[in-house]
């Protein structure tokens, strides 16, 4: 027999390793599936270990395998084949919770940072991009991770301002959101760290968004804390015109938002127009001839305007300096006077009245045109104004701007003076328009120093030349914003510094953009040379393959004219595509023959299907399959349903000789729906209250009597099996529980109606809801018709608290739970006493069901205590034992 086996021995174990490496490949013998781990690690020969490993695809054996293989280049390939499974690159991989328990158990810095780059499943990237700490790495995937929420990881792992600059750089283009989180940290690091140019950059721009508020108006307050924050962690360091700018702007969007201060802004503006008035009278007095004589009169007007003009000193600040220079005057023309002799009194002189002119008479139709001319005027005047009283209560500097100068020309064609109303309201919006385009201007300028500071420094800032192109028209269109917003008021000096140092900007870039404009004069002229071909009518007519590489050099061109002159875009385009138009026509009409080639034998090939000689049917076939692939490709789509129909008919012939193999497909499929079925009942099955164990048994014949291999379906049909099983251990363990619930349920009803806390009309609906419970029935029923027909009672001070303390220590040793401190010594007389009976040899009876009845039975025949902790340890107790069952 022996020497039977060794002659008839399996190919996996022949002594040839060629034979073996087939054998290990492609054989299914249960043997050599149960060999395969000890050949992948034992067999003489590499390939065959190798052969092994890979049909078992283990983890764990690849992993031992890159390690222990005495060939290095299995060791190598076991490593790939280990990454790949854990990697979920595999067929076989296992589960991705699985995969992620192996990686973590995993500390090779080479795994972990392949997992990184190449796991299929974002979760496992993410566990392992956790552990990965080489810098370049992180770097890397920070751009190439495909997950965005992952890339924004990496980016808050990173801390160093080099690679935040890399990160930076390569997503500029590709990543709006890395590159900002990276730009943003990079600029938080700076101002960490005290940079001085960094806290100026973002002073700057706290400094322009509250600005832009004020020019295009409060669309929201929400992020006035986040602003304020900002500014308050660099507010040491700022330089000083920020500071000042950061200032008036916060002053003016607050004024703005303020009803009172602007209310008191008008009082203010009312009241130095006002003065300016009386300032204006006391200097025409004091010129006059008779200043002297009334000295005493123009000095009492002055102390009066002295005292309103301290009310505006103290409370305009900055408003007293229009009229300060005009009151030294005064007060220095008063001491002059002071010290001037008084003249003696004089007749006075007669003064000639002129005659009165006669009064001319009007037509009424030129009093009326005039009336009716005056009133619009009157009108333009209130309506200007009135814009421009909204534009300065909006805070907006732009369109009172423009309110403004609407107002002056409507001044300018009033010949008369306006109402009182309407000069009020003038010199109420004039003082309000001098001081808010005050400050605007002041903003707006110091926005202009630094646009030009900014361009200035583009010469050195070795930037791209299509950044420094872009970023001179960014700080020009920006210029332009400013002068639209205040009028076009900006100071001449900072005009000319700015275009000047936008010239010097451009400068330096101007090589680089004539070498640009040769490069797309030599595009413009590879472009004209490919048109030229196609339009030269002698060139030789190309194949379709040619035609279709032209078409797609044509495309290219077309996609490729951002390389060109934007002046020469349009025509070629033009050009490229009548050019592309036309190879489409000439591959249409080679696409056409091709169809109507191909028609034709599909047409041979359903005649085919009345072939009454199989034998020559199937000859035909093939003859008509060669001849398809002769007659070439057309259109994809086309050919597609052209070969969909003429595969049709071709298979139509060869079915005829298929009819077994349906035959035994459909016996196949049959098969597997029974098992499918079956699966489907046995599921019902285990999902039902109550077991069928007849219909299950009759379930479980059928299904050995199919003799499927399925291994789905095997599954399937054992997961449904344990699903029963469970069921049934469900239902006994409620089964067993049942009475001992329902007992604690109506004992803990009984206690709530014997300290009164429930109604007896309520004790008895919720008892009827409670299963019957054989556990101490008795006891407890009669316990429960006291409580109900007597008196509420919290419990019995002199009720036997040592009998109940002995219940509770045997349910709590019962149970395997700890006794309080002062039951201890009652627990270790028991624990003694049950170590006593069992030396004599005394025997429990009942099991711990009886012991749990028995114990329940003495308690409720019991006097209820007063403690509501002994209650509270019996239901722990009671549980314990209970959950302790299964």
């Amino acid at each position: 027999m022996n020497f039977v086996r060794k002659l008839f021995k399996p190919r996996w174990q022949s002594a040839d390793a060629a034979v073996r490496l087939a054998a290990v490949s492609g054989d299914a013998a249960p043997e050599l599936v149960a060999a395969l781990p000890q050949i992948a690690r034992n067999d003489a020969d590499a390939g065959v270990r190798l052969a092994a490993l890979k049909r078992l695809a283990d983890p764990g054996l690849a992993q031992a395998l890159a390690q222990d293989d005495p060939d290095a280049g299995n060791r190598e390939a076991a490593r790939a084949l280990w990454f790949d499974l854990l990697a979920g690159r595999h067929p076989r991989s296992p589960p991705l919770a699985e995969r992620l328990r192996l990686a973590a158990a995993q500390d090779a810095p080479r795994l972990i940072e392949h997992l990184a780059e190449h796991a299929a499943e974002t979760e496992l990237r993410a566990a392992a991009l956790a552990r990965v700490t080489r810098p370049a790495l992180l770097v890397e995937r920070a751009t190439a991770e495909t997950d965005a929420g992952l890339r924004l990881a990496i980016v808050e792992r990173i801390d160093e301002e080099a690679l935040l600059e890399r990160i930076a750089e390569r997503s500029r283009k590709r990543d709006k959101q890395v590159y900002r989180r990276a730009r943003d940290k990079i600029e938080a690091g700076r101002l960490a760290r005290g940079d001085d140019a960094a806290i100026a950059e973002e002073a700057r721009r706290i400094c322009e968004q509250l600005e832009r508020r004020l020019r295009e108006g409060d669309r929201s307050t929400d992020d006035d804390a986040t602003l304020q924050a900002r500014w308050s962690a660099i507010a040491e360091r700022v330089p000083a015109s920020f500071r000042t700018r950061f200032q008036a702007a916060g002053d003016l969007l607050a004024l703005r938002r303020d009803p009172d201060q602007m209310a008191a802004l008008r009082r203010r503006s009312a009241e130095i127009e006002a003065i300016g008035t009386e300032i204006a009278a006391i200097e025409h007095a004091l010129a006059e001839r008779d200043a002297v004589e009334q000295r005493d009169a123009i000095s009492q007007r002055f102390d009066a305007l002295a005292e309103r003009w301290s009310a505006v000193d103290e409370a305009g600040g900055s408003l007293r300096e229009a009229h300060e220079h005009r009151l030294s005057a005064i007060v220095a023309r008063l001491g002059e006077l002071a010290h001037a002799p008084s003249p003696l009194p004089t007749a006075p002189t007669p003064v000639a009245t002129p005659a009165a002119e006669p009064k001319r008479r009007d037509d009424p139709a030129e009093i009326e045109r005039r009336r009716s001319e005056r009133e619009r005027r009157h009108a333009a005047l209130g309506d200007a104004l009135g814009a421009l009283e909204a534009a300065l209560d909006s805070g907006q500097s732009g369109p009172a701007h423009q309110a403004h100068a609407r107002l002056a020309a409507a001044r300018q064609a009033l010949h008369e003076a306006p109402s009182d109303e309407i000069a009020r309201r003038l010199a109420d919006a004039e003082g309000r328009y001098a001081q808010i385009a005050r400050w605007q201007r002041w903003s707006d300028d110091q926005r202009r120093e630094a646009l030009c500071g900014e361009i200035e420094a583009l010469a050195a800032s070795g930037l791209h030349p299509d950044a420094v192109a872009t970023r001179v028209r960014e700080a020009q269109a920006e210029w332009a914003r400013l002068d639209a917003h205040d009028g076009g008021r900006g100071g001449g000096g900072l005009v000319r510094r700015f275009h000047a140092a936008c010239r010097e900007a451009i400068k330096p870039t101007r090589a680089y953009f004539e070498k640009r404009d040769a490069l797309r004069q030599t595009q413009a002229q590879a472009i004209g040379a490919l048109l030229a071909g196609l339009d030269d009518p002698n060139a030789p007519a190309p194949d379709v393959r040619a035609l279709a590489a032209r078409r797609r050099e044509v495309a290219d061109a077309l996609r490729a004219l951002d390389r060109v002159d934007p002046r020469e875009r349009k025509a070629l385009a033009e050009r490229l595509r009548a050019g592309l138009a036309t190879l489409e026509a000439r591959i249409a009409e080679h696409d056409a023959a091709v169809e109507a080639a191909k028609q034709r034998l599909i047409g041979a090939a359903e005649a085919l299907s009345g072939e009454a000689d199989l034998r020559n049917a199937i000859a035909g076939a093939k003859d008509l399959q060669r001849r398809w692939q002769a007659a070439g490709n057309g259109r994809r789509a086309r050919d597609q349903r052209q070969w969909t129909a003429f595969r049709g008919a071709i298979d139509a012939v060869f079915a005829r000789a298929d009819g077994e193999r349906i035959a035994r497909d459909a016996q196949t499929q049959a098969t597997r729906d029974g098992a499918v079925a079956l699966c489907a009942e046995l599921e019902s099955l285990a999902a039902a209250e109550h077991a069928d164990r007849a219909a299950q048994a009759r379930i479980e014949q059928a299904w050995q009597a199919l003799g499927l291999r399925d291994e789905d379906l095997q599954r399937r049909f054992r997961a449904a099996q344990d699903a029963l099983r469970e069921a049934a251990e469900r239902r006994t363990r409620a089964a067993r529980r049942a009475g001992f619930d329902a007992w604690l349920a109506t004992y803990t009803l009984c206690r709530a109606a014997e300290r009164g806390e429930r109604d007896a009309d309520g004790v008895r609906s919720d008892l009827a809801a409670i299963a019957a419970t054989p556990v101490a029935a008795a006891a407890l029923s009669a316990r429960l018709e006291r409580a109900l027909a007597g008196p509420a009672t919290t419990g019995s001070a002199d009720a036997d608290t040592a009998a109940l303390r002995d219940c509770l220590v045997e349910l709590e040793a019962l149970a395997g739970v700890d006794s309080p401190d002062e039951d201890r010594q009652r627990r270790l007389d028991l624990q003694v006493g049950r170590l006593s009976a069992r030396l004599r040899g005394d025997r429990d009876e009942g099991g711990p069901e009886a012991a749990l009845a028995a114990l329940l039975e003495r308690w409720s025949a019991l006097e209820p205590a007063a403690n509501p902790v002994l209650d509270a340890r019996l239901e722990r107790a009671v549980r314990h034992v209970l959950a302790g069952w299964r």
